[in-house]
């Protein structure tokens, strides 16, 4: 049996997760285009990966030119990986899975930054930042509790024509106290 945690972090499946999450469902043929450098071949088995492990399901069929095109839509609900999944996975396939999600945030910020103003940046919204904050367990707890519940309920914004999409990623490192 495949980890779901391998299933989810490889680079493709990861794109291929996300460009679902947007929230649009796709057929194979609009996959590929906005993927863009994924061949046809590939991606029908990384999309099949994802059918057998419930990742992902086909909503919809239609009839295009003689043959039946499947609308894929991603479940959300089957997406989490089980805290027991994460405590039995390797160090080496942890850092392994950071560096798939590190590159795929790189490649999001690459992509970005290559097609827009630095003069827009600040309207859309695009930022990063790096700050150590010092709290005790109880207060830490208190922090992911907000943060989780203002996430939780922005997504479940519909897309509309006033929303703008954004990706939003974050990770809470603990570093060693030097005292």
């Amino acid at each position: 049996m495949t980890r779901k945690a391998d299933l989810l972090l490889h680079p493709i499946r990861m794109r291929i997760v996300q460009q679902l999450l947007l929230g649009k469902p796709l057929t194979i043929a609009q996959l590929l285009d906005v993927l863009g450098d994924v061949p046809q071949a590939t991606l029908y088995r990384h999309i099949n990966l994802l059918i057998n492990a419930d990742l992902i399901e086909i909503i919809d069929t239609k009839k295009v030119k003689g043959t039946e095109e499947r609308v894929f839509s991603v479940k959300k609900e089957n997406l989490q990986v089980p805290e027991s999944e994460i405590e039995a996975t390797s160090q080496e396939d942890h850092i392994r899975h950071f560096s798939v999600f590190h590159g795929n945030l790189l490649q999001l910020a690459t992509t970005y930054l290559t097609e827009t103003s630095p003069k827009q940046y600040e309207q859309e919204g695009f930022a990063y930042w790096y700050t150590p904050i010092h709290l005790t367990d109880g207060e830490f707890q208190e922090l992911v509790q907000s943060i989780n519940k203002s996430i939780e309920k922005a997504i479940n914004n519909k897309l509309t024509p006033e929303r703008t999409t954004r990706i939003f990623a974050g990770m809470f490192i603990p570093q060693k106290s030097r005292e």
